[in-house]
């Protein structure tokens, strides 16, 4: 009796796992080439799915949700293989003493509309020229209120690994296209095709894991940071705050933009820009927790600059000057 009351629970979980799974291909339109490959990503579909179930039993206190997303058919191995993150970029290191109590409390710049939409990367595809190019696209927009889709696939093809990607676009490329001049890769570089648009002069690299001095920073363009991104619920992540303390022990496999912070319950945040679609997690975005190093994201951060700045260059300010301060400027302009 016993043996019979087991195989009927077993039927009824794989049953409704077989119903979740053509539901899944529906609401995502999975098609696949063979048999055998449709019959591979239904077991890691339901290996994910079960890893998943256990993590909200097991979790049930945590400060973010997981549910079925678009990528539920890949290990998570495969979303983070193929990501080569350059070393020893040749930069400035900004660090400095900062008063985090002078800056805002949230700074958020896709408010400012200089963030371009969500990527969906492409398994095996070098995530590296995704998030360079849209600092530098940022960058661009912050100083010139112009916001203009770099082309990515003019980094892939110009920019390879393991060249640098921010050396590359300084020195080769001399910055970036626009998306629709280079819409596709060539599977060469062609420079002759397109005119930059945007480039940098100045790269900062901060390594340290000082979130204070990030804080800092973001106030004027936004982030490139590397992070381990195998760690448990993320490939599942919907919404929430993202913190689970064992991925900071895991390895560096990823990178990503840095878009703002914030506080919520009394909890610190990184806004990021992910490149998994905006299928994935809050429109494509997530939100980690700030301040203890989560999944190893204050490791290795950069940013883009422009120490020669136009006259044509637009101000963003997250806080208000303390008109203390500016009657201290303004007297020294007088005298």
């Amino acid at each position: 009796m016993r043996f019979l009351v087991f195989f009927l629970l077993l039927g009824t979980v794989f049953g409704g796992l077989s119903f979740e799974w053509d539901k899944f291909k529906r609401d995502y339109n999975k098609q696949y080439k063979t048999i055998a490959e449709e019959n591979q990503r239904k077991q890691i579909f339901i290996e994910n799915v079960n890893r998943m179930r256990a993590f909200q039993q097991n979790h049930p206190d945590a400060t973010f949700t997981v549910g079925i997303n678009h990528l539920m058919d890949r290990r998570i191995e495969e979303l983070a293989s193929g990501t080569k993150l350059p070393r020893g970029i040749r930069s400035i290191s900004r660090e400095k003493s900062i008063n985090v109590k002078d800056l805002p409390e949230t700074v958020d710049w896709r408010v400012k509309g200089v963030i371009s939409p969500v990527f969906t990367d492409k398994i095996g595809l070098d995530v590296t020229a995704v998030v360079s190019t849209e600092l530098v696209e940022t960058l661009y927009a912050i100083e010139t209120g112009k916001l203009i889709k770099g082309s990515i696939s003019q980094i892939f093809d110009c920019c390879p690994q393991p060249t640098d990607a921010f050396d590359c676009i300084q020195k080769n490329t001399n910055g970036i296209c626009p998306d629709s001049d280079y819409p596709a890769s060539l599977g060469s570089c062609n420079l002759t095709i397109c005119k930059p648009f945007a480039t940098f002069d100045k790269i900062n690299r901060l390594e340290g894991k000082n979130e204070d001095i990030m804080k800092a920073w973001i106030q004027e363009s936004t982030l490139w940071a590397e992070l381990n991104v195998v760690g448990e619920g993320f490939q599942e992540y919907t919404t929430g705050i993202y913190d689970v303390p064992s991925c900071t022990e895991g390895p560096i496999d990823y990178v990503v933009q840095i878009v703002g912070y914030g506080v919520e319950a009394n909890k610190p945040y990184w806004i990021c820009k992910h490149s998994w679609g905006k299928n994935w997690g809050e429109n494509g975005f997530f939100r980690i927790a700030r301040g203890k190093n989560m999944c190893r994201i204050a490791e290795n951060v950069v940013q883009v600059a422009n120490t020669k700045k136009s006259d044509g260059v637009r101000q963003y300010n997250f806080i208000s000057i303390p008109i203390v301060l500016i009657v201290a400027l303004v007297s020294r302009l007088i005298n």
